[in-house]
């Protein structure tokens, strides 16, 4: 069957009479500027924010699975084939259906999820067998880059099942590079930018070695 597209239709309600936000499948949400996020983190220290972005990210990692097992097929027909195939229902592994998908329609959808958060416009690079999210337009700017990669690897981990690492790469402006793989991968290309090469060249550099990028 093919990927679910991503469909923001009643993602997002407001209800005015009970002055509530709700997300799809979650609790109500509040709205906050950016700025009082920022500061808020920052008073928290490093390590409160990196658990906050990790439990937004996680929440937007768990709707995301959800859409992916409520539209996967499983074959269930008896041996005669008389029955046709059937939807799994929400019970099933989420996680399964997930990796079962392609990457294109993954990031897709996380990058709906990172829309509606108001966190920026995500796409996806590949570098060979390295995977690099590129985040535009986040309101946060390079003070919100820790949080946001916070975020990114909950909601990777949330979906997946698996327990791939986010690391920043590269900014420049209003757009931030995000390298997913190992802890090792993403220290030796984050060493390689601090003494000088191109992000670029780090990854490519990076092919050359034992150690591996990608999800």
């Amino acid at each position: 069957m093919a990927d679910p597209r991503f469909d923001p239709s009643g993602a997002v309600t407001f209800d005015l009479q009970h002055g509530l936000v709700h997300r799809e499948g979650a609790p109500p949400t509040v709205l906050v500027p950016h700025g009082g996020l920022l500061a808020l983190c920052a008073a928290a220290g490093h390590d409160a924010a990196i658990i906050f972005g990790r439990a937004v990210g996680a929440a937007m990692g768990g709707r995301l699975a959800a859409r992916f097992a409520g539209t996967r097929e499983v074959d269930s027909r008896r041996g005669d084939g008389s029955s046709p195939p059937t939807q799994t229902p929400a019970s099933v592994d989420a996680a399964a259906a997930v990796r079962r998908a392609s990457i294109e329609a993954v990031v897709e959808h996380l990058g709906g999820e990172l829309a509606l958060g108001g966190f920026g416009s995500l796409s996806l690079e590949r570098w060979g067998r390295a995977m690099v999210l590129v985040v535009d337009h986040a309101p946060l700017g390079p003070a919100g880059d820790v949080l946001l990669e916070a975020i990114l690897e909950g909601a990777l981990v949330a979906c997946t099942g698996r327990s791939p690492r986010v690391g920043l790469l590269h900014r420049e402006e209003s757009r931030a590079r995000f390298f997913v793989g190992s802890t090792a991968a993403i220290e030796r290309v984050q060493m390689q930018v601090r003494v000088g090469e191109t992000w670029a060249e780090a990854l490519v550099q990076l092919h050359d070695g034992t150690t591996e990028g990608g999800a």
